[in-house]
């Protein structure tokens, strides 16, 4: 396909490395130059200099051929201009926005109709949304909804003393709560889809996928499972805040703010009502202890600057905090971010660049099964997709057990009609079903069909 991205920052680089990795051809706008530099030194894109919301810009990057233009520059005005001249000079081209204000996002719909955009993605609410799923069940490193939230994806480390450790897959099967599944391992960088000859390490990070009730009597098993979160300190009031209080707010989780910048805390006062606003420098040791970090039920840190973050976040880690929640924003921290012993850390820009891509998938295969949702774990190194199986899928009603899967691809979950199971052996797929996959991302899966040997 031919992609126009407009606006070469953290979100727009990623999402042109991950594109530009699955064969397409990327075409990036910026009126910075040595930002066009890195990307072009970098991956493998074309750079056009310019303001991407002009109609001659456009034209000059290739708007007349492309399939698809993303606008994610870090103004959301240029980002719905950027959409409404790429739609009047190209009918059938796609378009999808960056929208970060919560004045605009909350007129997604209008926008829609208005600006032609057919797709607004907001990092920030989607980082929200990912730090309330953790938020509701904080035993887990990092939690994942799918099918309507009917199955999780559950991420959590291997610990010394676990059951697990020097077990084979095989041996602790029949010990599981039913209905649960092992998807996936990382182990030192390297990531591994486990069979039942794999056997379990200290340190390693394991991802299942399972109802919560099969999940949470597994935590229970493994002696780590933490009650429910009640009152939670946040750092720093950005747009992630916002809209996280107004999410956990709902689900009866009480809300404390330090921000530093005394404007912004007028305004926080004055539009999140759910929580309360504190005055201060949330990196002093002061002040976090002024309010009684050692008491809270989880601590998320999330200012603009990651050195922060993580700093902050350790200290909350050695005060005995139960959950901690650590935001970052640099294609190259992960690896650190482990090193440090922090589990749940946030990266809105690689989470916008997995919606972003399933929906680029979606478009590519619009004649076969149906991508719903794709989802990277592990750096990017595996993935999690989902498929609404049709006419087009060559497997119908046939035998799990029968068909010829590629290696190190698992069929993880299956959903009929309103029932949702882990699927065994004798299970068979039919029309309509949506089926969740898991796959290293060495296999690029546009079709369900694309699973098999």
């Amino acid at each position: 396909m031919n992609i126009i991205i407009v606006g070469d920052g953290k979100v727009g680089y990623t999402l042109a490395g991950h594109l530009a990795r699955e064969d397409h051809n990327i075409t990036i706008i910026d009126k910075n130059e040595e930002a066009l530099r890195k990307a072009d030194n970098t991956l493998d894109v074309m750079c056009v200099k310019g303001n991407g919301a002009r109609a001659s810009i456009l034209m000059e990057a290739g708007i007349e051929e492309a399939d698809l233009v993303i606008a994610a520059t870090s103004r959301d005005e240029m980002n719905m201009l950027t959409c409404f001249t790429a739609k009047k000079i190209s009918k059938a081209v796609r378009t999808i926005a960056r929208i970060r204000d919560p004045e605009y996002y909350e007129e997604y719909a209008a926008l829609q109709e208005h600006m032609g955009i057919d797709m607004i993605i907001n990092p920030e609410f989607t980082a929200a949304q990912e730090i309330a799923n953790i938020l509701q069940f904080p035993a887990a490193m990092n939690i994942e909804p799918f099918f309507g939230g009917k199955e999780r994806l559950i991420e959590f480390r291997v610990l010394e003393g676990d059951m697990l450790v020097g077990s084979k897959l095989s041996e602790i099967s029949s010990k599981l709560p039913q209905n649960m599944l092992f998807v996936a391992v990382e182990r030192e960088g390297q990531a591994y889809i486990p069979n039942g000859a794999f056997e379990f390490q200290v340190n390693d990070r394991v991802y299942v996928m399972g109802q919560i009730t099969g999940i949470t009597n597994f935590f229970k098993m493994l002696g780590r499972y933490i009650l429910k979160v009640s009152n939670i300190l946040i750092i720093g009031g950005g747009r992630t805040s916002y809209y996280l209080s107004k999410i956990i707010s709902k689900l009866g989780m009480s809300v404390k703010i330090i921000e530093v910048n005394p404007k912004k805390c007028i305004e926080l006062s004055e539009t999140i009502e759910e929580a309360i606003i504190i005055e201060g420098d949330g990196t002093d040791q002061e002040v976090l202890d002024s309010e009684n970090i050692e008491e809270v039920d989880a601590f998320i840190s999330m200012t603009g600057r990651d050195e922060e973050n993580l700093i902050t976040a350790m200290y909350a880690v050695e005060k005995g905090v139960d959950k901690v929640i650590a935001m970052t924003t640099r294609i190259n921290l992960p690896n650190v971010v482990n090193k440090l012993g922090l589990d749940s850390v946030i990266d809105p820009k690689f989470i916008t660049a997995s919606y972003i891509i399933g929906y680029v998938r979606g478009m590519q295969n619009s004649r076969g099964s149906i991508v719903q949702t794709l989802y990277k774990i592990m750096d990017g190194k595996v993935e999690v997709i989902s498929f609404i199986a049709n006419t087009s899928t060559k497997f119908l009603n046939m035998p799990i057990k029968n068909l010829s899967l590629k290696k190190e691809i698992v069929i993880a979950c299956i959903q009929h009609r309103s029932s949702v199971i882990i699927p065994h052996g004798s299970e068979k797929i039919m029309s309509g079903d949506k089926v969740l996959i898991v796959t290293r991302s060495s296999y690029i899966i546009k079709d369900l069909n694309d699973i098999l040997e």
